[in-house]
């Protein structure tokens, strides 16, 4: 019988992102993989590509398909040179079944993420899911698949304290901010360079329902980008780009400030910040997080009345304490995932119950019509009808006891998987799938 599912990726558990982009799909592109694996060897795929991994999850129909030719139609997709090929190929991992099931379950929870209780894996997999729906290539497998790892995602999130406090230096930023100012709606925020770190605070701000973002960089055109794809999906947000030069002009309007750029030297200096201050026509506090490296921010800003400043030591040690108490929940997301893993395999085993039975039937009654045919010739109508009738019977007696025995309940869903398997092996039910398929 050809495996129930198969398996392979690459994550940055291993590959450094030089690699790990070699293999990044984009929405349009996942799209035409899924499309050219459903006319090439499977009826059911599910592409996951992140910024931290890119897997494939496929039913299989056919016994020969291998996780090596999985990988070789990522290189192709991709169009990726033999000498880089032969590096990537021993960095993929290559999962089937039960390991395929758990690991994806385990990404879905969090527990598999670069930081420990990512919060974006979940909206990440429901994405990638909703284009397999539209492709067509999610099936009544692929779906319940899915579906039962969003379960896991939403058990581990209301059940376990993973999610719980900050995981990111960007996220601890964004959660001081949030000590000061209750709710974002009304607050102006401003955030110093392009790079990845600001990015991710720039994100979680939109998440937190910023009122108003301003984003500075040297190269302004590079803020743009920043603004452009971070807004894309948040409509309500005004978002406006400016160059370093530029922001003082901007400093007394604003309430929050996250710095992030490569400069070696200060970007906002003390003077700045007082004539800011002064220009204020409210005595609303200022927040000023650094998390720079050199640091961005002069630290004699800290010495200024109603300003919060923070660097980057001040927000690691929240992180580092935040990721302590996650490992801790660590068995009970385990248990959370063992539990769905066992109600999926239940119900997936169960669901090939009723085609198994329908296929066994089917391949009697082809036989049984086949033998009858032969014979029609040589006996009058009345002899056939009766033999017709006595064949029916003896058939649907010889299938009684593997239904019955498909059917009933024993005592573990491995025993119910086993006896199907055994069944389909022994019929060579798969066989003339695969006839028919090719």
């Amino acid at each position: 019988m050809p495996s129930k599912l198969i398996a392979i990726g690459i994550s940055h558990h291993s590959v450094p992102v030089e690699l790990r982009e070699k293999v990044a799909f984009s929405p349009d592109e996942t799209r035409e993989l899924l499309e050219r694996l459903k006319e090439a060897i499977t009826d059911e795929a599910l592409l996951v590509s992140t910024c931290n991994r890119t897997e494939l999850y496929v039913r299989p129909i056919h016994d020969e398909l291998s996780s090596d030719y999985l990988i070789d139609f990522l290189f192709e997709a991709k169009q990726i040179p033999t000498e880089s090929r032969n590096i990537l190929r021993k960095e993929f991992t290559r999962l089937s079944y039960c390991e395929a099931i758990i690991h994806l379950f385990d990404v879905s929870a969090g527990i598999d993420s670069q930081i420990l209780g990512d919060q974006q894996i979940f909206a990440q997999l429901k994405d990638s899911f909703r284009i397999a729906e539209e492709v067509g290539s999610a099936g009544t497998f692929m779906t319940k698949f899915a579906h039962a790892a969003f379960r896991v995602a939403k058990r581990v999130r209301n059940e376990t304290d993973l999610t719980v406090g900050a995981g990111t230096i960007s996220y601890a930023a964004v959660e001081f901010a949030r000590k000061v100012f209750d709710d974002f709606r009304n607050r102006t925020a401003l955030i110093i360079g392009a790079g990845e770190t600001a990015e991710l605070a720039a994100s979680y701000l939109i998440e937190k329902k910023i009122g108003k973002l301003f984003i500075a960089n040297r190269t302004k055109e590079n803020a743009d980008i920043l603004l452009s794809e971070i807004t894309k999906d948040s409509s309500y947000l005004r978002g406006t780009t400016l160059s370093l030069s530029d922001i003082e002009s901007v400093l007394p309007s604003v309430d929050i400030i996250i710095s992030s750029t490569g400069s070696n030297d200060i970007i906002l200096h003390k003077q700045q910040v007082e004539r800011a201050l002064d220009d204020r026509k409210n005595s609303i506090p200022l927040v000023i997080i650094d998390i720079a490296v050199p640091r961005d921010i002069d630290p004699e800003i800290a010495s200024l009345p109603n300003v919060f400043l923070k660097d980057i030591d001040d927000l690691s040690m929240i992180v580092d304490q935040n990721i302590e108490k996650r490992k801790a929940e660590i068995p009970k997301i385990k248990s959370i995932i063992t539990e769905e893993f066992e109600s999926f395999l239940e119900l997936f085993t169960k669901l090939e119950v009723g085609p198994t039975i329908a296929e066994l039937r089917n391949k009697f009654e082809a036989i049984r019509k086949e033998e009858l045919e032969r014979h029609r010739s040589s006996i009058n109508s009345t002899e056939f009808e009766k033999l017709d009738e006595m064949t029916r019977k003896m058939m649907n007696r010889l299938l009684h006891t593997p239904t019955i025995m498909l059917k009933e309940p024993r005592t573990t869903k491995d025993d119910l998987q086993a006896r199907i398997e055994l069944v389909r092996i022994l019929f060579a039910l798969d066989e003339e799938r695969i006839e028919k398929n090719n």
